[in-house]
């Protein structure tokens, strides 16, 4: 028998087919309409579905079958050539930068020009003067150059204020030049340094006449685009392989500089300037700069969010499919047929809460990006009110939804049980890529420092008798009536039914949160150092992220209970906001709730039996809720999660690529065994001992 014709005899996999068949049949909603909102409208989704068909007619871009079988070299070599195609592609199609950023972001891979599109580029056109959008933007969009951004150093990261990478002015020559002092100051982790860029975006102390102004930003050529030579007095290459296999497909690079010089207007001069004589001008704002670091940051809370949904789809589909001892219900029994792992309450509890999590992230990643939006269009004219909350805001989200997001995306592998453990489920993958966001782009731990800063500030006006404007911490306004202690009184007698109102949810987050602010403040008061209050710091942090998120979710299903196209989603998004409301107050946040004397132990069971109601509530719909993220299965690029459920005869598939099954490859091998075999006698031995 022929291992085809043994998967077609099978029943078993038959039945996977028809297990995530039949869940899907049992959706109370529209898959459909529910993948519209969470994509922004049909004209997206249109425009998104061909772009896929572009890339599916591309083998060089749609087929990743053999990538988990090559080396990091081999990846980064094809890493390029897909680049090379997308240039073209570019050309050919005449793609505008909104389809191409959509393409990019569809084809879900890390390549040495990644960062070229979402920094290098994004910078250079927020913190550049006119002038200098129009020659180093337009050379960047022409592939004429390829850029970087270059921060991180090897001694500092979080500390941008801290690096030691010098830019001093010699007005001389209308100058400035990059020197880094010692090797502690070499950049570091910089995403297209080690291979592809010819320039970068350096961040470098502003020296003038010996003195310090901070990091300021400034274009330095890194490589010739002639040659790519790296250029005078610049020592540059590629920091090697990373952790759990992940970011293969970057060249994450140093860069070493020894007074290399570059004319003063490779300053990027929108905000502060310098100038010819040496005079410095700063910006109105001096954090206007951040808003570069921000727009990073809302991107990377775009990305948790969908990347959780990923893990959560996968998870979800093979859990469905997947068999595993008695069933649990007569019927099945009488079908012969063993229990599906989703159908277990311990799966359930680890599945579900992920999968309202992914919403939670994606809903309020999406109120976040409109917010950047208007923050820029207030920069593009000098007014930088809004800079401060969105600063707190944008750390607040991203450290909170880096850290949920990747212990979620482990937590999927683990449900899956061994096959999680193969890269061709597809999880592993997304932790290895997802994990360092924890530390770029700001330690996470660092940012709840930031965040702890700005609610303070705000408690500060609180506490002068002033109400804050920001409307991220209008929770603090209410201090003076909820007090610091004193639990929440259920308006309803059946707390079961009450937690359920959506003004009560807020409310209890509020009060957490408030009270949480309260204590930080009382214990810097009583004398404690700041840098003693780092860990309170992160619990604030926490609660403030998961205030937002819950506020947006819930205005969420307010407005999409007044719209006539998506009304009939209210309800399934009412469930999930429920549970992720309910998993964050009965588990996740628990004792921050306790602690602030918020809910009462008496409260606890009837939490707990609201909890596990939203918990069955989601599980119905769990496989209609991932199949509205939209994913396809080359997105997806699991043996374990497709579509079709056929995951064993997918995992089958993709392990017969395998070169080490191979004849060549396996003679190598196999010739080394046998050496180990047939030393001394042993083969004598073998032979007459009928081994």
């Amino acid at each position: 028998m022929t291992a085809i014709t043994a998967i077609k005899n099978v029943k078993a996999l038959q039945q996977m087919s028809a297990d995530i068949e039949e869940a899907r049949q049992n959706a109370s909603f529209s898959t459909q309409s529910m993948l519209f909102l969470l994509h922004g409208g049909k004209e997206k989704i249109a425009k998104i579905n061909q772009l896929r068909a572009l890339i599916e007619q591309e083998p060089l871009l749609a087929d990743k079958s053999l990538t988990p079988f090559q080396s990091r070299q081999e990846q980064l070599h094809q890493a390029l050539l897909l680049s090379k195609r997308l240039v073209e592609i570019i050309e050919e199609k005449n793609l505008s930068d909104a389809d191409f950023a959509m393409l990019f972001e569809q084809l879900d891979i890390l390549t040495p020009l990644a960062l070229h599109y979402s920094a290098f580029m994004p910078v250079i056109k927020s913190q550049g003067t006119t002038e200098q959008v129009e020659k180093w933007y337009n050379a960047s969009k022409k592939h004429a150059i390829v850029g970087c951004y270059a921060q991180t150093e090897l001694s500092h990261g979080s500390n941008v204020a801290g690096l030691t990478t010098m830019a001093i002015f010699d007005e001389k020559t209308d100058e400035f030049i990059i020197h880094s002092p010692d090797i502690t100051a070499a950049k570091w982790w910089i995403g297209g340094l080690g291979v592809a860029s010819t320039h970068a975006v350096v961040q470098a102390q502003l020296i003038l006449n010996g003195k310090s102004h901070g990091p300021h930003l400034f274009i330095v050529p890194i490589r010739s685009p002639v040659d790519l030579k790296p250029c005078k007095g610049v020592i540059v290459g590629d920091i090697g392989p990373k952790a759990y296999g992940g970011f293969s497909t970057t060249d994450n690079g140093f860069a070493l500089f020894d007074h290399v010089r570059i004319p003063r207007d490779n300053m990027l001069m929108k905000f502060a300037k310098v100038t010819r004589n040496g005079q410095y001008i700063p910006p109105v704002h001096d954090k206007l700069s951040y808003g570069s670091m921000v727009k990073l940051r809302v991107d990377i809370v775009h990305n948790a969010g969908w990347l959780l949904g990923k893990a959560c789809t996968i998870a979800t589909r093979y859990c469905t499919v997947r068999r595993q001892f008695h069933p649990l219900t007569q019927k099945e029994r009488g079908k012969g047929l063993e229990a599906q792992v989703i159908s277990y309450s311990s799966v359930q509890h680890r599945l579900m809460p992920l999968i309202a999590m992914s919403y939670g992230i994606i809903l309020v990643g999406e109120q976040l990006f409109n917010q950047f939006g208007v923050l820029m269009q207030q920069l593009e004219r000098n007014n930088a009110a809004l800079l401060p909350e969105l600063h707190a805001t944008s750390c607040a989200l991203k450290s909170w939804s880096t850290r949920r997001s990747t212990e979620g995306i482990e937590e999927c592998r683990k449900s899956m049980g061994g096959h999680g453990y193969s890269i061709f489920s597809g999880v592993s993958e997304l932790f290895a890529t997802f994990v360092p966001s924890n530390t770029y782009e700001g330690d996470n731990f660092v940012l709840a420092q930031q965040v702890g800063r700005f609610l303070l500030k705000q408690l500060q006006l609180v506490a002068s008798g002033k109400s804050s404007s920001s409307t991220t911490v209008d929770y603090l306004n209410k201090l003076s009536k909820i007090g610091t202690m004193g639990h929440y009184q259920f308006q309803d007698s059946v707390v079961e039914e009450a937690i359920l109102n959506p003004q009560v949810q807020l409310e209890l987050f509020g009060i957490r949160t408030a009270r949480l602010v309260a204590d930080l403040g009382q214990q810097l008061q009583l004398g404690r150092p700041w840098s003693d209050v780092n860990m309170e710091c992160w619990t604030v942090n926490l609660a403030h992220a998961e205030y937002l998120v819950l506020k947006s979710m819930i205005a969420k299903v307010q407005s999409v209970r007044e719209d006539k196209e998506y009304g009939p989603l209210a309800s399934i998004l009412k469930a999930v906001t429920d549970l992720f409301c309910l998993s964050t107050l009965a588990t996740t946040s628990l004792a921050t709730f306790l602690s602030t004397d918020t809910i009462k132990n008496s409260d606890l069971p009837e939490i707990n039996a609201a909890y596990r109601k939203a918990i069955t509530t989601v599980h119905e719909m769990a496989i209609p809720l991932t199949d509205s993220f939209g994913f396809t299965d080359r997105e997806l690029n699991t043996a374990l999660g497709r579509y079709d459920g056929r995951a064993y005869e997918a995992l089958w598939s993709a392990v017969q690529k395998n070169p080490v099954n191979k004849k060549e490859e396996n003679a190598k091998l196999s010739n080394l065994v046998l050496q180990i075999l047939h030393r001394g006698d042993n083969l004598e031995y073998i032979k007459s001992s009928k081994l």
